[in-house]
């Protein structure tokens, strides 16, 4: 069984959700504000080993017990270095590094009032307190997939100078700049 805490954006309040079932995604209200939330959750599996493979292009077993499949199977050839595990998705800008979780981060300006579960050092009033939001999740071959949307604010969010309308979710790659406001940070896989 799997827990993870999740903070409510709207309330702030902080819950413990359990995965007994083993879903991907867990949805739930908040006891406090009744808001609908959701849960994400990486399935449970035995970690990659870096292989090396010479041979065809085959599925690829690990220890018998996952099997990498879906379109184009038996043609396709995945291999997964315990360097790319290691990964992790940060930002960075104003000469900081933050690091982003798995799960929901939310992105904003530090300051006292900030419910952000990352804060950035900035004193930009154009960027507000609660910005966007990035969500992080692992894919089965053990790389990360990092997944921005707009927060409900007045402000806008530009990923590469492109404004983001509410309700786009856009997936983030390593180099995209990020502006909020007039504060500019970078995505990085490190």
């Amino acid at each position: 069984m799997q827990k993870k805490r999740v903070q409510c954006p709207s309330c702030g309040q902080v819950l413990e959700v359990q995965n007994q079932n083993n879903e991907t995604l867990k949805k739930f209200t908040c006891p406090k504000c009744n808001a609908l939330l959701q849960a994400r959750f990486t399935p449970q599996q035995e970690p990659l080993e870096a292989k090396t493979y010479l041979g065809p292009r085959r599925p690829v077993m690990n220890n018998g017990s996952t099997q990498l499949s879906g379109a184009g199977f038996g043609s396709t050839h995945l291999v997964v270095s315990k360097g790319e595990l290691n990964k992790t998705a940060i930002l960075e800008g104003n000469g900081h590094t933050y690091s982003l979780m798995e799960g929901q981060n939310i992105i904003g300006r530090k300051c006292s009032s900030s419910r952000a579960t990352v804060q950035i050092e900035t004193n930009d009033i154009y960027m507000s307190r609660q910005h966007c939001i990035i969500n992080v999740s692992i894919l089965p071959d053990g790389t990360r997939k990092a997944v921005l949307s707009n927060y409900q604010n007045k402000n806008r969010t530009f990923i590469n100078e492109q404004a983001i309308a509410k309700g786009d979710e856009i997936r983030l790659f390593d180099g995209n700049k990020i502006k909020m406001g007039n504060t500019v940070v970078t995505f990085k896989l490190s």
